[in-house]
């Protein structure tokens, strides 16, 4: 007695005897195959295709941008162009010499006067409490130098009350002194008021006035403006 396979040879190529949806079926799954296999290389390829576009310099993506990019040039070489095209875009003509030396910028907000910015607060504090302010934002409270720079300052604060600026009276001695440790100079202005201890200088339109330093005021700011 013969005794069969458990399991048939199996051959698909030639198998008259299959129905007709058996051999549709594996011509589906052949096709299928073939479809995972190029969405495979597609996106093997697109990690390629994206580092060659990050490649391209920014020149070649748009026009104005002012963007540090050292892969192209020496580092040196691109901080200057990038300096150029801040000198292009945020000088204007009449603050810049025919040589193209640059301009002297102000933050947002702040007031430019020659080589300086000034920013007054728009809320009310201790002097002390203005004084730190203006040292969190990188700057002190107003050291008024010349008389142009006080003409200056009370004409932006002409409709205000009384503002804090950088004087205050400090022992021993109680001598007006600035916040850079300078001494008034009498000839520029005089405070009006008492020179005691705990007194500060405000601004007040035309005149300087010596008030608590415990008083509720405004203050102004003062910092260099930044060359570019």
């Amino acid at each position: 007695m013969q005794t069969g396979s458990a399991f048939p040879p199996l051959i698909l190529a030639a198998c008259p005897q299959c129905p007709l949806w058996h051999r549709l079926g594996w011509a589906g799954n052949i096709v299928l195959l073939g479809a995972v296999i190029v969405l495979v290389v597609l996106v093997f390829q697109r990690p390629s295709q994206t580092r060659q576009t990050a490649r391209v310099p920014p020149a070649a993506q748009r026009n104005d941008s002012c963007e540090i990019n050292q892969n192209t040039a020496p580092y040196h070489r691109t901080l200057e162009d990038f300096r150029s095209c801040l000198k292009r875009n945020l000088c204007e003509v009449e603050n810049s010499s025919a040589g193209g030396s640059g301009c002297k910028l102000c933050p947002r907000h702040w007031a430019p006067h020659r080589d300086k910015c000034y920013w007054l607060s728009q809320e009310s504090k201790y002097w002390s409490r203005g004084r730190d302010d203006c040292s969190r934002r990188g700057a002190h409270l107003l050291v008024i130098q010349d008389r142009e720079e006080l003409e200056f300052i009370q004409n932006i604060t002409r409709n205000q009350n009384e503002v804090w600026i950088g004087l205050n009276i400090t022992s021993p001695g109680r001598k007006w002194t600035w916040v850079d440790g300078s001494s008034l100079n009498q000839t520029l202005f005089t405070v009006s008021g008492p020179a005691e201890e705990n007194s500060c200088a405000a601004v007040k339109t035309n005149r300087i006035k010596s008030e608590s330093c415990n008083t509720d005021y405004k203050w102004i700011c003062q910092k260099e403006a930044v060359l570019i």
